[in-house]
């Protein structure tokens, strides 16, 4: 238990106590030993279930309330407000120093950086308005009737599609960083805590954090539908966690995060399109 509040703190705003600061490793009440590290990263996909059932709790209101374009931007800033930016920041230092340095060191200097440059700028416009357009678009062209939760949200026609989609997104974003944690070292000299998170992440742990992500989806989606979209996932975080590691010699904070955007964002486009 202690594991799981001490990863919801850190990757959500909401306060949970003595787990209120988040990115604290050790505090005066409660300490994660750095072992137990890889622990708290298999609970990832967990918190990010909860959060999305914050957001289907949030979003049945606002259709009710807004007409749906409005409310699926809401829904969208909702989300980006319980995380408090942390992965997009992320995403906006990643793309700076892949893209501007001429070699690790110097990729990794520039994500230090707390300004944003021009691609992490374009990064972000271009991500935060990929996920609106495409969950916007979720709906339209698939009949509500064919999801699990359409018999709970018979009255709002395209809702219950998008309820799925938005327990499954922040399951699927959290895991990527789970998996590609699993796979690839730490690049930093200095630990810190996403240092922390990561070296002590093993293969073990990716398996055991995939349960919540591929059960969620095949009870969801379907066998056939949760198949084909998991394994392009996977595919797909192997190859940017790879990219990253040539680029910088292992992950860091801020790659996790760039990772766990692209991830949300390729699994909205896949939603839609099978």
């Amino acid at each position: 238990m202690k594991e799981f509040l001490w990863a919801f703190g850190f990757l959500t705003i909401i306060p949970l106590g003595d787990y209120e600061e988040r990115g604290k490793v050790e505090g005066e009440k409660e300490e994660i030993q750095p072992q137990r590290m890889g622990v708290v990263m298999t609970l990832f996909p967990v918190v990010g279930l909860v959060i999305g059932l914050l957001l289907v709790v949030v979003y049945v209101p606002l259709v009710m309330v807004f007409p749906g374009r409005l409310a699926d931007a809401l829904i969208i800033l909702t989300f980006i407000l319980i995380t408090g930016g942390l992965h997009l920041d992320g995403l906006a230092d990643s793309v700076d120093g892949l893209f501007g340095g001429w070699d690790a060191g110097q990729r990794l200097e520039i994500m230090k950086d707390s300004r944003i440059g021009t691609f992490g700028a374009i990064s972000l416009v271009a991500v935060i308005g990929l996920k609106y357009l495409s969950f916007n678009e979720i709906g339209g062209y698939v009949a509500a009737a064919d999801n699990l939760l359409e018999p709970y949200l018979p009255a709002y026609g395209s809702c219950a599609e998008k309820a799925s989609v938005l327990l499954l997104m922040p399951v699927m974003g959290r895991w990527s960083q789970t998996l590609a944690a699993g796979l690839y070292p730490y690049a930093r000299k200095e630990p810190g805590t996403a240092g922390a998170l990561v070296s002590n992440t093993h293969l073990r742990h990716a398996i055991a954090a995939s349960t919540v992500p591929v059960v969620l989806a095949v009870f969801l989606l379907g066998y056939g539908k949760a198949v084909i979209i998991t394994a392009v996932l996977v595919l797909l975080i192997v190859i940017l966690s790879r990219y990253v590691n040539s680029r910088t010699g292992g992950l860091t904070g801020d790659t996790l995060g760039a990772i766990n955007e692209l991830t949300e964002l390729t699994f909205l486009l896949l939603f839609y399109i099978i």
